[in-house]
């Protein structure tokens, strides 16, 4: 039984932005600390903060030998049920890091590295390359206790927007980066099958990690044996075509070639071009998040339709006693819409202190398509969504309210969704004068461009996901914002 099943939502997966897990077992993905390192936006700079604090205590700890600073910092990072990610199958109970034997021969993996020792290991993510036992499931168990503290503010807050309820329970321990330390703490969260559940944002999860050893391997390690191989001209390895052409048995010469994780760090020593290679081609571009299409196709979730989406908008009356529902449907809709460009959502997003707040609050977490061409360009780590279900035109006050949102840390630029218009033409070079006046940059969506927008959807429905995040109707009216 699904999540959304489980508290009645109303909605697919491809409408919510976290994982609608399987709350009696697993769903196969995993969080991914490089997902989480090549984002930008609010929430995914605050779980970058926590493994770079974690990552350095632990990496100095290696450096110096501390077996017993490595024992403390490793000590809680057990497996994390609560998420049902991971490839348990049936009951949920994870195949990750555990406690005991496991734990123990990490630690003893940690203390005696070579590659945390000598300054090749860099990142959280990279010791799946040069530390023996770590894969996927346990790095994705050791980054999910580290930002356990986010995940527990964000899925109370999906659980206020959803009315899900939620019980005082012990949460777990949270790493504290100003203690460097590990904390105990309850928390508010909901429960299913009398067990807690922690709610992950798609964007941080992957099916294949962006860094992986084999990948590193046949990628950047093995050319460099290739070329020695066809430098020589008595290799056995080498057959040649009928054209000429030398070409190595990568079967034969992978079967040489010691690929343990010690092995991949003596190689990396010997070559360290590779490492560098393989780190600057690790782009969001590279391994973006898993759209809707990857969670239908691979993950047996059910398909989006938009239209219905859409409907469950234009169903709802305009005026004030709608605006509840209207700001749920948009959420819904926008989320299916803009699928893996936008993530982390949070809604009804305090600023200000809280004397202010947003309806709906994004990371930017676009890999291509126009949200990645916005982020390079202008000040959109964060995008930030306002719904007005007013049954007459917006005015400037609307535009006055979203643009007092913006900010240098949240980015300027916003989307102002409403109902239709008897002027848009007028509102239109009212959003061009509050991008000439610097005040940030505001497209309007009203119902018909929402049409558009699901119009395009349908159209690029199993295209390539470069495609389908093109949207060139937010593009046309970007440019009319800055011509």
């Amino acid at each position: 039984m699904r999540v959304s099943e489980k508290f009645q939502l109303g909605v697919t997966q491809a409408s919510l932005d976290f994982v609608d897990v399987d709350v009696q077992g697993d769903v196969p993905v995993f969080v991914d600390p490089k997902a989480i390192r090549l984002q930008q936006g609010a929430w995914a700079e605050t779980c970058q903060a926590l493994i770079q604090s974690f990552f350095e205590e632990l990496l100095k700890a290696i450096k110096s030998s501390n077996k017993s600073r490595i024992e403390s910092l490793v000590l809680h990072l057990g497996e994390p049920n609560e998420t049902h990610l991971g490839m348990s199958g049936g009951e949920s109970r994870g195949r990750g890091l555990g406690s005991g034997k496991k734990s123990q021969e990490l630690v003893d993996a940690l203390a005696d590295n070579v590659a945390g020792k000598s300054g090749l290991l860099q990142d959280l993510d990279e010791t799946t390359l040069f530390v023996e036992g770590v894969g996927r499931d346990i790095i994705s168990d050791i980054t999910t206790n580290i930002i356990r503290g986010p995940l527990i503010t964000y899925t109370q807050n999906v659980c206020k927007f959803y009315d899900i309820p939620t019980y005082q329970q012990h949460a777990g321990h949270v790493w504290d980066d100003r203690t460097k330390s590990w904390v105990e703490i309850d928390a508010k969260l909901p429960r299913a099958d009398s067990d807690k559940l922690l709610l992950v944002p798609r964007s941080i999860v992957r099916i294949r990690p962006l860094t992986d050893k084999g990948r590193y391997y046949r990628g950047y390690i093995r050319p460099y044996f290739e070329q020695i191989e066809l430098s020589s001209p008595t290799s056995e390895l080498i057959r040649t075509l009928k054209n000429g052409t030398r070409k190595v048995q990568l079967t034969e010469l992978d079967k040489l070639v010691d690929q343990s994780k010690s092995g991949i760090v003596k190689h990396t020593q010997r070559w360290p071009g590779a490492i560098d290679s393989y780190r600057k081609n690790a782009t969001a571009k590279s391994n973006p998040p898993l759209d809707h299409e990857d969670f239908e196709d691979d993950l047996g979730a059910e398909k989006v339709d938009f239209r219905e989406l859409l409907d469950s908008v234009k169903a709802i009356s305009p005026g004030r006693p709608g605006a509840t529902s209207y700001h749920r449907a948009i959420a819904e809709l926008l989320k299916a819409l803009f699928d893996a460009s936008l993530g982390n959502q949070v809604l009804e997003a305090k600023v200000h202190r809280g004397r202010k707040r947003l309806d709906i609050q994004y990371d930017n977490t676009a890999g291509f398509g126009f949200f990645h061409w916005l982020g390079r360009h202008y000040k959109a780590a964060t995008v930030v969504v306002e719904c007005k279900n007013y049954a007459n035109d917006l005015a400037n006050a609307e535009l006055d309210q979203i643009s007092s949102r913006f900010a240098p840390a949240r980015g300027q630029f916003g989307l102002l969704v409403c109902r239709s218009f008897e002027d848009k033409a007028l509102f239109l070079e009212r959003c061009r004068d509050t991008a000439k006046d610097e005040r940030g940059y505001i497209i309007v969506l009203d119902d018909s461009d929402l049409e558009l927008l699901v119009d395009h959807a349908e159209e690029t429905r199993g295209y390539l996901p470069e495609k389908r995040a093109e949207f060139p109707l937010l593009r046309e009216r970007f440019q009319d914002l800055i011509a």
